[in-house]
């Protein structure tokens, strides 16, 4: 009869952990769904946090555009567009500081804005202040986005349409959310993936 016990107790712990083990898969099943379901929901958030980066860029480039004097064309200055900037920085540091260790101010912004004129960062403007495109085309868009956010639109993972008859730029995401720029009214609108 001892043996039965030991047997019947032995039985209930092989039971008890592979019931243990049961719930611990469906757990990660459960979670693995979940994160496979928010997966493309991601890329649309990454495209989302462009928008608003955009939407931030088009205001200063108007506002710059405004203060300038309503040209029809106008550097745009990104110091993400310079990359030497940094590294010229760094160098002249040591090479211009004054007796107690610092850089004057004024070599420091001479030589900032010397390195940013070099990146030809020209845009084109409509008689409203909104960026055109150089082409009328997917590449002028292409262009436009890099020369607005700074950022390749493939290393985003981008799909580029340009609309003809609208004048309108369209950036598709891989789950299909999208962002339009309007060259007309620099409108943006923002259309979330289903």
């Amino acid at each position: 009869m001892l043996s039965q016990q030991k047997a019947d107790d032995d039985l209930l712990k092989v039971y008890g952990k592979v019931m243990a083990i049961l719930v611990l898969i469906i757990l990660v099943g459960i979670l693995g769904g979940r994160y496979i379901n928010t997966a493309p929901n991601l890329t649309s958030q990454g495209l989302a946090f462009e928008h608003n980066r955009l939407l931030n860029v088009l205001a200063m480039v108007r506002s710059q555009w405004l203060a300038s004097g309503r040209p029809s064309k106008m550097l745009l200055s990104w110091y993400d567009m310079a990359p030497n900037v940094q590294a010229q920085d760094k160098q002249d540091t040591n090479d211009k500081s004054s007796k107690n260790g610092r850089l004057a101010a004024s070599a420091q912004i001479d030589n900032t804005e010397a390195e940013l004129v070099g990146t030809n960062n020209w845009i084109q403007l409509s008689s409203n202040g909104w960026p055109l495109v150089e082409t009328y085309d997917e590449d002028g868009c292409k262009r436009l986005w890099q020369q607005l956010l700074a950022i390749d639109v493939d290393e985003l993972g981008l799909h580029v349409v340009y609309q003809v008859k609208d004048k309108v730029c369209r950036f598709i995401s891989t789950n299909q959310a999208s962002l339009s720029y309007q060259l007309q009214t620099g409108r943006i609108i923002y259309l979330a993936a289903e």
